[in-house]
Order: C-alpha cells, then structure tokens, then sequence
C-alpha cells in the first residue's frame, strides 16, 4: 500500500481542515452549522460521504419515517412527490418496500487504533483521543486551573505537545513506551511532522484525503476550536497555525502507532482500507439520496402547513390605523409566541421583527475590560465600538466587589487550603445548599450585572464612542429605522425589545441568549440603538432629511427573559416626552402577554400543569433551580424564516417553530435591507436549524450527550462528558428530548419564505458565495411570497416552482 499523490501536501492539508466546523467558547456560544465545511458539495453527497468515511450520519434513520408514515404524520404522496422533484423514480410499492428494509450501513475508513483494541485490554483508540484531549485542555485553559501549563510561543502546538509527550509517563502502562523514542526523531516543527507522518504512513492516493479527515474527526470536538480560533483570526484579516497543527498531532500518533503495530494488525488495517477503495460508493449516493427524499417528504408537509395558513390579503382594521405603539423583537422563534400574545392584549400596539443586533454591527467593552467583545452576528466584523459609561464610584464598587470573590474562589480552591476550608466553613454551606436545592437564589449573573446591585446597574449607560461623526450617526439610525420599517408613521412608544435567558448551573447559557449578539442578550444593543435613535442632534437631522418622527416619539430598550418571558423596560422611562397612561397601559400588556406565553409554553414543559400563578411560579423556578435540566426549550422546533409585512402573519400561530423577520420591498427600493436579511440574519438562522438538526440526528457525533454528565473544560473553553474524552460540540439530548424520549425538535431544514421579487433573490443568492452554496446544495429551501400570496418554491436560479 503505497501513495501516489502528486499534489502540493500542504493544499491537501487545508481542504481537509476546512471540513471542520468552528466551535464558540461558553461564555459567548452561538449555534453553528456543524456541516459548514461542506456547504460547498450537494446535501446528498456530503451524507453518503460523511457516512462513509468517519460513520457520522447525516439522515435520519428510515425507520423513523416509516413510523411517521404509519402514524399519519407523513403522507405517501409527498415521499412520491419529493422523488419526483429529486429525480428519483415515484414508484409506491418501490418505495413501501425500501422503508420495510433495515438500514444497511456502509463500510467506513478504519483508524488504526481501533484495530489495535482488544477485548478486556485499555482502548489503544480511546487512550489517544484521552492523551491528546487532556493536553489540550492544559494548553488552552482560560484560568480554570491553578497552575497554567508552560507554553513558549515560538514552539507552536504541536512542538508543545511533542515536548509533553516525551514526557508523559502514561504510555507506559498502554505499553506504548517506545513511542516515546520514536518521537524523539520526528521534527518539533508541525509542517515538517505532517509531511513526515504523511509518508510514513504512505495511504493510497485516492483514500488519502478521506483518511486525514477520519484522524481529524477522531478529535472532532478539539478540532472545532482550533477552526474557532482560525475563524477568529481570519476575521481580522491574519492566520492561525493551531488547526494544521493539531492534524499534525492526530497525523504523527497514527504514524507512530504503525511503527509499533504487530504486522498482522498492521496488514489487516491495509486490508480494509484497499476494501474501502473498492466498496461501490455508487449504492451510498443512492441510499443517501432516498434518505433526502424522506427529509423533503417531511419538509413538503411542513411547508404545506405554513402555505395554508398565510394570509392572503391584510385583515380589516376598526378606526384609527396609526399605532400607539410599536415593539421590535428579534426574530428568535421564541420572540414569535409573545408577539402574537402582546398584539393580542393590546390591539393598538404593532410588533416588529428584526435580527436582535438591529442591524448596528458592534462590539461592546465594560469599564475595565481589557477587550471588547462581539454583539454582532460571527459571521461579520464589528465596526462600531460600544463603550460602558457611568459613574466611577460604581465601577470601581464593581472591581472590588468581584476581586474580592476571584481570591475567595482562589482560597476555596487552593491545595493548601482545602482541607482546612472544608472543615473550617462546611456547616456554614448547609443554608447555602438547602437554598440551592430549593431554588431560592436568583439565577446564575449574567456577567454584566455581576458586583452590581440593580440600582447600580441602571446608571450604566451603553455610548457610541464619540469619534463618530454626526454624519454617521445619523446614517446608522437610517438603517435601523428602515431595517424595522419605520418610515413613517412612527408611534409615540417604540419599544426595542433584546433577549436573554435566565438559567443556574447551566455551562451552555450563552447559546439560549441571542444568536444575532453573538450570544450575548441583546441589552447592549437595545440600549445603542435607543440612545442613537433618542440622540436630539440625530433626531434634528433626521427630520431635516425627511423622516417622519413625532418629536414626543420615544425608543426604550427592554429585556425579554426567554426563561419566565417576563419584558423590563430598561431606561428611558424619566423622558419628559414620554405618555405616562400609554406606558402604564404598555407595562399591563406586556405582563398580561407574559402570561398567556407562558401558558401556552408550559404544555411542552409541563402538560398538566394550567393554573396560571402556578406556571409563573414554575417558569421562575426553572431558572433558578440547579438541578434543571429543561429550563426551557430554547429553538427547539425551528423549521421555517419568513421574512414579509407582518400582516401576512398577524394572528397566526407559528407555534414557536418560525423566525420572523418583518419585511416591506416596498420600503426597500434599493433591496439593502433584503441583501442584509438574506446574507445574515438568513444565515444566522441557517446554523441555529442546522445545529438543532445535526445533534438530533447524530447526537455522539454533533451533538454533546449526556448534561448530567457535563464538565466545564478550561474556564470557557467547552464540556467534556464524563471526566474525558473529546471535547463536546452541539447539544445535548434534554435540550431535543422530554423526560420520556420524545422529540421536542423534529429533523428540518430551514425553509425561508420571503416576500421580495424573484429575479433580487436570484440576484443575491448568485452574488453571495456562501447563501449560493446554502441555497443550491439544499442545506436550506428559498420559497417567494408572492403579491397575492400565493407560495414559489426555488429550484434554480430562474426556475421557480408553485408549491
């Protein structure tokens, strides 16, 4: 078995990193399309591929559609219709017969460790993922740990992990000590240890690529933050040499091991990979492509849904049109609920939906803080500089308040004083764990009101640096007020409402925080954008150009907790200009619309559950309570994006399952506002089904297990399960699954209806690389709203079908 590549090694190498998918640390993680290194190749190809080579599966399992047919839950009809469309053949009984049959899985690629494992030895496979996941945790921890690993910039990772290894006292026990020799003669430079690992292990041309992606997929999860902290660094225009390194890692351990291997071992594995090469992967493609005809069946259905329930033409309004108020929410499918429940209760009040950025690509940086961080969607650099203002007092109060509590922590923690400290202040911890266990403490502080009473809190303010010209400024609150459609006939109250969760004991809170923000809470933003848009200057100008602004029109900014769904209005509410009844009347909506989301939440939490003060008391203790597993489902059920003038939706219920996005093309001549939904927040939206999706349907691979049996790695790094092994991507099975099994979130990709002309769609999708590739290998489905309501689904580009 001998390679016969020709290519540049080095060109090899990047594709195969460029496969991984970027993870986002806790403190600030946001979903991710797990399959985004392959956006590039045909939704069916990359399942046939992915299956084939690492044994991850990208489809559903045929039984779980033959079950949902049984039920009801899927028609026969749209599996031949789907067929059709995927020019598979509509055969009845053909396809009656395939969902009877077992599942028959194809071969994969074999590492060569697993062939080394025996029965009742250690996991050779096991031991490495162990080796290498443990030094890895060492070198990128974020002051979890109380003694930092020495690292020297200029040896890199791998020549760190080279020196780690030789000293590592664990191989001997594997009976892996001569591996330590071996590595003594590879190069400590990780370019120079790829190329060498490469020729030793001397893998056929044509399964050479796959075979590199195997390895690095092996330590998927670690992976994926060295592609992070690629991502990161692209982002700003520079490179970052971990990802390629930590292949050389995963490339120099196979390499070692086939040194060591016993030669019937090592021909075996030589074995299965020439079998590997021969294996018809024409019968994968086809299986792959009949398991794409089930998701579109199942896809159609849904579609089906929405199509019937559109509004075709606005609904009559009594008296006055104008609204008293107007509340943009972010388009977070969990935003959907309230807004339906708030126009409800308060017929004079409009809502909006927009991205919970607001369109202000923006980082953020509190007194004190040596960098800013991200509020904007990842996909897009901040450009403007938000700054944390307020009193000195209160910001050194904070300092102090939380140095104070990093050196108890230090205390509690330190080898020195552990014993001492137990048996010190242990009967001094009964209340505090009594109080825990009853959920009588608040909820885990969000960072930015942590060492701040909410009396401090409220004098902080959120200021654009004031470098930016009033030129700019005023160009920024244009694009807010059109991104939310507010051209005219602006109401006395504008609402900007952000998102956040509230949760305790829960490693994963970023991402039930906003998406759009980075995974943050939209606070920041709201208050940015308010004060912008209450700026007197900016209002002056505004006027002077056109707009049409009540000069006693406020913008407040307000916190939509998606845990007890209870809306504060954050500021703003001393303005002299503001209706004092209207407020009253909008803070009596907004509890009254809290209530009635909450009843109709708690049947997905608690089905028998209907007394109202009981579900309040039941959605607060959720997210105080430390035990809880299901503080709230999140974005489970996502499956659609609309983007149109909210009447086409108004009163209708999208159950929680849509993001909705308010669009007007008649309020967009030049299509910005639509390039920015569909090259953003579109994508956004993308990723969050598309990780929702991936950890349903290969939970051990995207997916990250067990909560219960989550570890914080590194300070923010990640979770490993248990006390080892990878570092965990995705979700775990009780944000997808109830108590008994069920699914709370089903397999879909995300259908995007959008009310805009055709041929602008068709011309965004072809100017932008990354939605093409979405759109045109079906990693999401375009569908146009038409004027007269009527539903066209994309097939390509010109080619528009009726649905």
């Amino acid at each position: 078995m001998t390679a016969t590549t020709t290519e540049n090694p080095e060109q090899l190498f990047d594709r195969v990193i460029r496969r991984i998918a970027p993870v986002w640390p806790l403190d600030s993680f946001v979903a991710v399309n797990p399959y985004w290194g392959f956006a590039d190749q045909p939704f069916s190809q990359v399942a046939a591929q992915l299956q084939g080579t690492v044994g991850e599966r990208v489809l559903m399992d045929r039984r779980w559609y033959a079950d949902l047919l049984q039920t009801g839950k899927l028609d026969m009809t749209d599996v031949l219709r789907a067929a059709e469309d995927l020019g598979l053949a509509a055969d009845e009984e053909g396809w009656r017969a395939y969902l009877r049959e077992a599942s028959d899985l194809p071969m994969r690629l074999p590492r060569l460790p697993e062939l080394m494992d025996r029965q009742g030895h250690a996991s050779i496979s096991q031991y490495v993922v162990e080796q290498i996941s443990h030094f890895l945790a060492a070198y990128y921890d974020r002051g979890q740990s109380l003694w930092s690993f020495p690292k020297d910039p200029k040896m890199g990772l791998f020549g760190a992990w080279r020196q780690y290894t030789l000293t590592d006292r664990s191989l001997g026990p594997m009976g892996l000590k001569s591996i330590r020799t071996q590595l003594l003669a590879v190069s400590a430079d990780g370019t120079e240890a790829r190329l060498w690992a490469l020729q030793t292990l001397s893998i056929p041309s044509f399964a050479e690529e796959a075979y590199l992606l195997v390895l690095l997929k092996s330590i998927g999860g670690w992976a994926s933050w060295c592609r992070y902290l690629l991502w990161q660094a692209e982002l700003q225009g520079g490179t970052h040499g971990d990802l390629a390194d930590l292949l050389a890692i995963r490339m120099v351990w196979e390499a070692l091991l086939r040194q060591t291997v016993l030669p019937n071992v090592l021909e075996r594995w030589r074995r299965q990979i020439e079998g590997w090469i021969l294996d018809n992967k024409g019968k994968d493609l086809e299986d792959a492509q009949r398991g794409e005809v089930l998701l579109r069946a199942s896809e159609i259905a849904y579609r089906r849904q929405v199509a019937t329930r559109i509004r075709r033409q606005p609904a009559r309004k009594k008296g006055t049109s104008k609204p008293q108020v107007q509340a943009a929410f972010c388009i977070d499918v969990r935003s959907e609920v309230f807004r339906r429940h708030l126009e409800g209760v308060m017929p004079n009040l409009e809502s909006i939906g927009f991205a919970g950025f607001f369109g202000v690509l923006l980082d953020y940086r509190r007194q004190g803080d040596h960098t800013a961080r991200t509020q904007s969607p990842v996909l897009l650099n901040p450009s403007v500089h938000v700054e944390e203002n307020g009193p000195e007092a209160i910001i050194q109060a904070r300092f102090r308040r939380l140095r104070r509590g990093a050196a108890w922590k230090q205390f509690k923690l330190s080898a020195s004083s552990c014993f001492s400290f137990v048996e010190t202040a242990g009967l001094s911890y009964v209340g505090r764990l009594l109080a825990d266990t009853l959920g009588w403490h608040r909820p885990s502080i969000p960072p930015d009101e942590a060492g701040l009473s909410e009396t401090e809190r409220a004098t902080l303010e959120c200021v654009l640096p004031p470098s930016l010209s009033l030129q700019e400024r005023v160009a920024m609150a244009e694009f807010i007020l059109g991104g939310l459609g507010l051209t005219q006939g602006v109401a006395p109250i504008v609402l900007l409402v952000g998102h956040g969760s509230s949760t305790t004991n829960n490693p994963h809170r970023a991402g039930l925080d906003c998406g759009a923000c980075a995974g943050q809470t939209g606070e920041v933003n709201a208050k940015a954008a308010a004060n912008l848009l209450n700026d007197p200057q900016v209002r002056k100008s505004l006027v002077e150009k056109g707009w049409d602004l009540d000069p006693k029109a406020c913008f407040l900014p307000a916190l939509h907790d998606t845990t007890t769904d209870r809306v504060d209005i954050l500021g703003g509410m001393d303005d002299p200009r503001l209706d004092v009844g209207l407020l009253t009347e909008l803070r009596e909506a907004l509890e009254k619309a809290a209530n009635l989301t909450r009843l109709e939440r708690i049947l997905r939490l608690e089905p028998d559950m209907r007394d109202q003060k009981a579900v309040a008391r039941n959605m607060a203790f959720r997210g105080r309570d430390w035990s809880q597993v299901r503080p709230e489902w999140a974005l489970a059920g996502n499956a659609g994006f609309i983007a149109a003038p909210r009447w086409r939706t108004r009163e209708m219920n999208l159950a929680g399952r849509a993001f909705l996005h308010d669009y007007d093309a008649s309020k967009d001549p030049e299509f910005a506002v639509l390039t920015l939904i569909m090259t953003a927040p579109l994508i956004v939206a993308n990723w969050i089904n598309m990780q929702y999706y991936g950890s349903i349907v290969d939970n051990q691979r995207q997916g990250c297990g067990n909560k219960v049996l989550h570890n914080v790695v590194g300070g923010t790094i990640g979770v490993l399960e248990g006390n080892g092994g990878d570092l965990r991507i995705g979700l775990s099975e009780q944000s997808l699954r109830d108590s008994g099994g069920g699914l709370q979130h089903e397999p879909l990709r995300l259908s995007a209806f959008i009310e805009a002309p055709t041929e602008v769609m068709d011309r965004i999708i072809a100017d932008n690389n990354v939605l093409g590739q979405l759109v045109n290998n079906r990693w999401l489905t375009v569908v146009q709203i038409a004027p007269d309501g009527s539903l066209f689904e994309r097939r390509a580009q010109g080619q528009w079908g009726a649905i």
